[in-house]
């Protein structure tokens, strides 16, 4: 058998007994030798992974791309954008210049904040609310993740709910064997501070593993007039236990406890700056924007269970919760003119430009009765859910078949805290910020109900891996729900009912022992959040790739073509991606798009003659598409151009390894340029306002050993200190982080 997962996918109770009693006959004549085995092969599966066997070129029918610790190791980088830029088909985009906000789009699937994606953490999804809200405000810390997974084609129908592009999963430090730990320290630019650490034992039937990561800095943003920093702090700690089985049992099994908390003040803000403010000065903020501030947190907890009833029979299931707050204190108004369009006033010389500007440079006060107005989004999340998932190996004459089954029940609860404030006004007074008053508005709380279930029989016969796939999805949101709602507010509530149904077939071919050729074919869907009002579809699109693969001995290589119709496009409405007129809430139906591409991956060790290696990794893809259908609303129209879209994206990791354990790297990174709107291709229109700039950077990183369990490391960003504009929103030119150095330590205990 080439491949058995291990699945972690929540699911209802009643559906867990029933999955559990259709397995137990088959059980019986298990003996304890081979419950031993089992034991240990559990043992050594931590985190819970989307792709079963990555070293496997045969095992994933689908784009498969892992980012191994060895990988994440070389340039020890805490931005997320930074370590996804070397998967192919992954698009990131700056916005604050230190991945405060991640937008990541999988093939050009969206313009916003990574809503389009599923982000899981050891398979157990991420974002705040994935059914009722599903903006990615919140995403994991990958400084203190052990390995990353990204998952295109059909076997993304496995984990939901969003499949219409892809999924990226962050593995979690994995409990040791044995009692071990490490220690990482650093210190870097704009005042920047680093600890991560955990250690952890395995001792008989019990493991642990305690962590914790810290950070804090001051940011590279200056704030005109303000002693003010434009950095943030983070706390995180994590807390793992584990029981398995003892040697000799009837069945193998494994209960997996894991705890986290967190918390993070982040001083961003949704204001960037004019072009011309921006060509001057790329660190500069506006006075105005001082008070703008993010605090966030989550507390969760997981607990999974496993059981082997025979080789190749487990049962798995997996519960989980998941409370997370953001308060989000930010600018949405400067002398009436709302967060999106004041910028665009100044570069483009509209009407009260030059008082604008002057407003915005703090030598002129502010005239309007909002004067300066900021927004207080206060909010809650609460998701929870249990997962069942069933896997089951069997043959059938020459055929080899794993079956798996699951399905899983999930809540959110998305609701405002802090009393129901809604803005708060200041005027500008010489260059000052004088507060005049606080509105206040009745609380408001959303939810969604989930049931998903899904089936996939991986088949094997010959040189043939065949996966047909089947997921459904029936969901339930509701909006508007406070308890003191007025009859207004009672009959605005929003509800929207979701049956969905989704298929997929994958299929692997292996030429020979070094080559293999894949296919795939996928109905995608995302659910469009609990604002929607009913007969809303949610996002639809099918899915197709194919391409080649690879793999001799360090040499590898996938080419892999892609083309997704998306049949019902949609648009998550934010205040840093407002819809059309300006709607921050809800969604919007955007028409219909077709996008396609190439996605080039490749390893290689160029050179090695035994006291030094040079290892070569390349991850590049080519992009484009347009709208073919126009939009409900108009907003869109047939031919537009896809938004924030650059056609070509690569980074080329050029390395020299010592048999000492001394190493060198250089990432050459580039990403072209982009329309920031689907209007800007229309004719007549000028887009001198609505791109984005190409980016060339260039990173280095060196590690020293000082002893076998201790080393030095020094990294440099953007050595050649090139600064773009790589975002346009909420309101004005956003770039990425200047030239940046690093140094720190690892120890190994």
């Amino acid at each position: 058998m080439r491949q058995i997962l291990i699945p972690v996918r929540p699911a209802p109770l009643a559906m867990a007994l029933v999955a559990a009693l259709a397995v137990t006959g088959a059980a019986q004549a298990e003996v304890s030798s081979e419950a031993d085995a089992e034991a240990a092969r559990i043992k050594e599966v931590d985190a819970v992974r989307v792709i079963g066997r990555p070293e496997d070129p045969q095992s994933s029918t689908g784009s498969a791309y892992v980012l191994t610790p060895r990988e994440l190791d070389k340039f020890e980088r805490s931005n997320v954008n930074n370590v996804l830029r070397s998967v192919p088909g992954v698009y990131t985009r700056e916005e604050t210049g230190e991945g405060v906000f991640p937008r990541i789009s999988i093939r050009a699937s969206s313009s916003g904040r990574s809503d389009r994606i599923s982000v899981l953490e050891d398979g157990v999804p991420a974002a705040m609310a994935p059914y009722a809200n599903t903006s990615a405000y919140y995403f994991p810390n990958i400084g203190r993740m052990a390995g990353v997974e990204v998952l295109k084609g059909p076997e993304i129908l496995l984990h939901g709910p969003h499949t219409t592009s892809g999924v990226v999963n962050l593995l979690s430090t994995p409990i040791p064997e044995a009692a071990a730990g490490s220690l990482r320290a650093e210190i870097a630019s704009f005042d920047t501070r680093k600890l991560h650490a955990n250690y952890g034992a395995t001792a008989g039937q019990w493991g642990f593993l305690v962590e914790t990561y810290q950070g804090s800095g001051d940011g590279f943003h200056q704030i005109d007039r303000s002693d003010l920093g434009a950095g943030h702090d983070i706390n995180e700690y994590v807390g793992k236990l584990r029981w398995s089985s003892a040697p000799g049992a009837r069945y193998s099994q494994q209960l997996d406890l894991k705890l986290a908390y967190d918390e993070e003040t982040a001083r961003v803000s949704y204001l960037g700056l004019t072009d011309a403010d921006f060509n001057a000065d790329p660190d500069r903020r506006y006075g105005l924007s001082e008070l703008e501030r993010m605090d966030r947190g989550r507390k969760s907890a997981s607990l999974q269970h496993q059981i082997g009833f025979s080789e190749n029979t487990w049962l798995t299931t997996t519960a989980y919760l998941v409370d997370t707050y953001r308060y989000y204190d930010r600018l949405n108004q400067i002398n009436g003119v709302n967060l999106g369009g004041i910028t665009d006033i100044v570069n483009t010389g509209g009407a009260g430009a030059a008082l604008l500007q002057g407003i915005l440079d703090g030598t002129a006060d502010t005239t309007h009765a909002n004067g300066v107005r900021y927004g207080h989004n206060h909010q809650a999340f609460v998701s929870k859910g249990l997962k069942v998932e069933l896997e089951h190996g069997f043959e059938t004459g020459a055929v080899q078949h794993t079956l798996t089954s699951g399905v899983r029940y999930h809540e959110d609860l998305s609701k405002n805290v802090d009393k129901g404030r809604s803005n708060s006004y200041y005027a500008q007074v010489n260059g000052d910020l004088v507060y005049l008053r606080t509105d206040f508005v009745s609380p408001q709380r959303g939810d969604a109900e989930a049931w998903s279930a899904w089936i996939v029989d991986r088949i094997e016969f010959g040189d043939w891996s065949l996966l047909p796939i089947v997921r459904h999805e029936r969901i339930r949101t509701r909006a508007n729900l406070a308890i003191d709602a007025t009859p207004a507010q009672a009959a605005a509530r929003a509800s929207n009912d979701i049956d969905k149904t989704t298929l997929g077939f994958g299929a692997n071919y292996a030429i020979n022992a070094n080559w293999t050729l894949l296919g795939g074919v996928h109905e995608g869907f995302a659910p469009p959040g609990n604002g929607s009002a009913q007969g809303t579809r949610g996002e639809e699109s099918t899915n197709v790739e194919g391409g080649v693969r690879y793999r001799n001995g360090r040499f590898g290589m996938d080419a892999i073509g892609f083309f997704t119709d998306y049949k019902n496009a949609m648009r998550t409405c934010l205040v840093a991606n407002p819809c059309s007129g300006g709607v921050v809430d809800g969604t919007e139906q955007t028409g219909a798009k077709d996008v396609y591409g190439l996605e080039l991956g490749l390893f290689a060790e160029l050179y090695s003659n035994g006291a030094i290696s040079v290892p070569l990794r390349l991850a590049y893809t080519w992009t484009d598409g347009e709208y073919t259908r126009d939009s409900d609303t108009g907003s869109v129209l047939d031919g537009d151009v896809i938004e924030y879209t650059p056609k070509q994206i690569g980074q080329l990791q050029l390395g020299v390894e010592g048999e000492n354990g001394w190493n060198a790297y250089a990432a050459l990174s580039y990403s072209d340029g982009a329309y920031t709107t689907n209007t800007a291709g229309r004719a007549g229109v000028d887009d001198t306002f609505l791109r984005t700039e190409s980016l060339f950077t260039v990173d280095l990183a060196a590690t020293y050993p000082l002893s076998p369990n201790a080393l030095v490391y020094a990294r440099i960003d953007n050595v050649l200190d090139e600064r773009r504009i790589t975002h346009r929103g909420a309101d004005g030119a956003r770039g990425n982080a200047p030239r940046g150095y690093a140094v720190g330590l690892r120890l190994d205990f």
